[in-house]
């Protein structure tokens, strides 16, 4: 029984607002009948109320004459009854009067008997016993023109109301089919509702049990879900959520989400959820979410979505997911993958380095002739020169002079040792037969040892700054220091300074060399280094122009360079490695020498 009234319930509107119709309409349909009515009886009486009223008007103008002659009436009376016909005579011919007049034909005796009317009125006012007949006689024509007037108005009129009722009936028969087809609409309608309201409940039942079942999976989802309107109040909040944030559905469910935590008031959660709110969906991958109970904070993974009525969104629905392993191995793999990358860098420079100094050394050997050629020509002159001039004294030479000059011959020689036996120890040290000669070495001691030695380079012209340790042959080191220099003093302007400034950063050290000689033509600098080339400003110079080339050589065999500087000035640098931390260049020299005359210093310089 319940269920049958709660649909009848719902007919009573429609119905009642169908009879209400019907009710109108009827009442509608009496109106014009009344109207049609009123209407009929209203156009009897208008034209024969107007010509009835002219035709007593003449009849009664004509009666007065006769009394007037007579003597039983006076004079005014009969003005009065002849204003009286003059106002009828003026009113057919006034208005709809005078359009109907027309229409039937009258409308010339109408002016005929109006100007005759007008002609009467001399005779009305100067009115004498003997016009009474005469006034009478004339007077006659006056009511039988009303007469004829009343009979073709009510004529005219009964035609015009016939034609008038045939249409008004057959709006009627029309109003009284639409009201049927209404009514017969109003039942339609009715069935149709009632129908509506069957698949309503049935369709309310569905949705109460889908969202049961929705209520039932989101409660048991392991994802967190929540849900906000268009002001950002929370809707929906699962158990889920809770476990992450901390907040039982009670104290989240109608708050705003930035309060419920930190997490949603942060600038990517907001734009996204307002986007959602607008229609975009987005999606935000290993977000840090921050607990107080937690120490490091968690990664989570948010899909967030528009929440839609129909065609209507009304807010954003978000599904959020623990991601924290994934964030875990995605940066041990990180981690692991950046130690790589630094294990193959370091290894590749290795092996860059190495490269290069297979490849100086490759070069030197194949040009060993020319090294030999070019660093041992001054040595050579020098000893020679100092044994001539002893055996030139002979007898009268001193035993210091001896001794001075046979001491600077050896230490000529012992360069040339060095030099040499640091050459062979680099062909087997790239063959594995012999071990590494590199060891931390003091540049500035050596420039300053080569200083000494050297007769056209007093310590006054090389100023030497800075300093530093480096990792190298000291023996090499010598020879590329002396060659280049030798460049810098054979280039620069006579009696001019050559600056010597060592400084470098925590794994090179650099030592630049400046003459401020004249600037190297640009087509020059390309091909400094390379065997036998000698510039357009070595004209009328000596040298055979492998002096870069063996420095550089040198240099790179020691894991370093030797570079000419960009600018106008004339500035070459040499490159070397820094020895490790904790190794000094007194240390390490203090363990002697590693072969014969190695911990011997001096070597006179080479020309370029």
């Amino acid at each position: 029984m319940s269920r049958l009234r709660v649909p009848a319930l719902w007919l009573v509107p429609p119905l009642g607002a169908v009879a209400v119709f019907a009710a109108l309409l009827g009442f509608s349909l009496v109106r014009m009948t009344e109207i049609e009515s009123d209407m009929r009886i209203g156009a009897e009486r208008n034209m024969l109320w107007v010509t009835h009223q002219g035709e007593v008007a003449a009849r009664r103008l004509s009666e007065t004459a006769l009394l007037a002659g007579a003597e039983r009436a006076d004079a005014g009376e009969l003005r009065l009854r002849y204003d009286i016909l003059g106002s009828r005579m003026a009113l057919m011919n006034d208005g709809p009067q005078r359009r109907f007049v027309e229409q039937a034909g009258l409308a010339e005796e109408l002016d005929r008997l109006r100007a005759e009317l007008a002609a009467l009125a001399p005779r009305v006012t100067d009115f004498t016993r003997t016009d009474a007949a005469a006034l009478h006689g004339a007077l006659a024509p006056f009511a039988a023109f009303f007469g004829r007037a009343a009979n073709q108005a009510m004529i005219t009129e009964w035609d015009d109301l016939g034609g008038r009722l045939e249409s008004y009936r057959a709006q009627l028969r029309q109003i009284i089919a639409w009201l049927i087809g209404i009514m017969g609409a109003g039942g339609t309608l009715t069935v149709l509702l009632v129908l509506a309201l069957r698949q309503s409940r049935q369709r309310n039942r569905m949705l109460a049990r889908e969202r049961d079942f929705s209520a039932l999976l989101i409660s048991s989802s392991g994802e967190g879900i929540m849900a906000v309107d268009h002001a950002g109040r929370c809707t929906l909040w699962n158990e889920a959520m809770t476990g992450l944030f901390g907040r039982p559905v009670e104290q989240a469910v109608g708050r705003d989400a930035g309060d419920l935590a930190g997490f949603f008031a942060t600038r990517p959660v907001q734009e996204a959820l307002a986007g959602a709110c607008a229609g975009q969906s987005a999606r935000l991958s290993l977000q840090p979410l921050f607990r107080p109970e937690d120490s490091a904070p968690l990664h989570v993974d948010l899909r967030i979505f528009p929440m839609q009525d129909r065609n209507r969104i009304i807010g954003a629905i978000a599904f959020i997911q623990d991601a924290s392993d994934r964030h875990a191995a995605r940066q041990q793999e990180e981690a692991t993958r950046a130690r790589l990358e630094r294990l193959v860098a370091a290894r590749t420079r290795e092996l860059d380095e190495a490269l290069m100094r297979e490849r100086s050394a490759a070069d030197l050997y194949r040009n060993f002739a020319a090294m030999i050629s070019h660093q041992f020509r001054t040595p050579l002159a020098v000893a020679d020169s100092a044994l001539q001039r002893l055996i030139r004294r002979g007898a009268q030479a001193e035993a210091e002079e001896i001794a001075t000059r046979a001491t600077r011959a050896r230490e000529v020689i012992a360069g040339l040792t060095r030099l040499v036996e640091s050459t062979l120890d680099a062909a087997r040290r790239e063959t594995g037969q012999h071990g590494a000669h590199r060891r931390p070495c003091d540049p500035a001691r050596i420039l300053r040892d080569l200083c000494a030695r050297r007769p056209d380079a007093p310590e006054s012209r090389i100023v030497v700054t800075g300093g530093g340790s480096a990792l190298g042959d000291p023996a090499h080191v010598e020879q590329i220091l002396d060659n280049l220099l030798s460049n810098a003093l054979r280039h620069a302007p006579p009696g001019s300074p050559v600056s010597v400034h060592l400084h470098g950063d925590a794994k090179r050290l650099f030592c630049d060399i400046h003459n401020g000689g004249a600037p190297i033509a640009p087509a020059d600098r390309a091909h400094l280094f390379e065997r036998g080339f000698r510039g357009a400003n070595s004209g009328g110079m000596p040298g055979t122009g492998t002096g870069l080339f063996i420095a550089r050589a040198l240099a790179r065999m020691q894991g370093g360079d030797v570079v000419l500087l960009p600018g106008d000035s004339v500035a070459f640098r040499l490159i070397l490695p820094r020895p490790p931390e904790g190794v000094s260049p007194a240390h390490d020299l203090a363990q002697g020498p590693a072969t014969g005359e190695r911990d011997t210093t001096g070597s006179s310089g080479a020309t370029g």
